[in-house]
C-alpha cells in the first residue's frame, strides 16, 4: 500500500485509484448484473464505472462511504447503459454458480441456480428505483441512510421503494419457485 505523505494525512485518508479499484471491483461486478447489465456487456459497463471513478476520485469529499459513492456511479452508468439504442440481445444458458452452492451436490446446485435465475428475472421486471433499493438493502446489506444518499432521495422514499419491491419480489417468487424449493 502506498504511504500517505504527512501533509495529506492531515486532510484525511488519501484515495488511491489502484486501491479503490482492487477493493471495489468485486462489488461493482456483483452489483451491475443485478441492475440489469447483461453478461456480455458487464466488462464494458464496469470499465465505464471505473473510468468515472478515476475521473471523479480527486473530488470525492468523503461525505458518504466510498462504497455508497461508487454505487451512485454504478446507478448513473447503468441508466446510461439502458438508454443506449444498441443492446446486445443474448440468451443466458448458464447461471453463475454461487460459492456456497459449489460445495453442495448437483441437485442442490441445480435448485440454487434455478432460484437465482428466478430472482434475476423478477429483478429485471422491477422499476429501476425499486430494483436499486432492493439490491442495495437486501443483497448488498447497505443501511437505508447510505441507500438514500446514493439514490439522492429521502430515507422515507427509499423505504417506500423497498416495501413495494419486497411485495413484488415475494409475489413473483411464489409463482416462479415452487414450495419446497431452495
Amino acid at each position: 500500500m502506498r504511504e500517505v505523505p504527512e501533509a495529506d494525512a492531515a486532510l484525511g485518508p488519501s484515495h488511491d485509484f489502484e486501491v479503490v479499484f482492487r477493493d471495489m471491483a468485486p462489488y461493482v461486478l456483483r452489483v451491475l448484473p443485478r441492475m440489469g447489465v447483461r453478461p456480455a456487456d458487464l466488462d464494458d459497463v464496469a470499465q465505464e464505472v471505473f473510468l468515472a471513478v478515476h475521473k471523479s476520485l480527486p473530488s470525492f469529499e468523503g461525505r458518504s462511504q466510498l462504497r455508497t459513492w461508487v454505487y451512485g456511479i454504478c446507478i448513473r452508468t447503468c441508466s446510461n447503459y439502458r438508454r443506449r439504442a444498441y443492446h446486445k440481445h443474448e440468451q443466458i444458458t448458464d447461471a453463475p454458480v454461487q460459492a456456497a452452492a459449489a460445495s453442495a451436490g448437483p441437485e442442490r446446485r441445480a435448485q440454487t441456480q434455478q432460484a437465482l435465475g428466478a430472482l434475476d428475472r423478477v429483478l429485471e421486471a422491477l422499476p429501476i428505483a425499486q430494483r436499486s433499493v432492493f439490491v442495495l438493502h437486501e443483497i448488498e446489506g447497505l443501511e437505508m441512510t447510505e441507500i438514500a444518499s446514493a439514490l439522492e432521495c429521502s430515507k422515507f422514499t427509499a423505504y417506500s421503494r423497498l416495501y413495494a419491491a419486497r411485495k413484488h419480489v415475494e409475489r413473483a417468487l411464489r409463482v416462479l419457485v415452487p414450495e419446497g424449493g431452495p
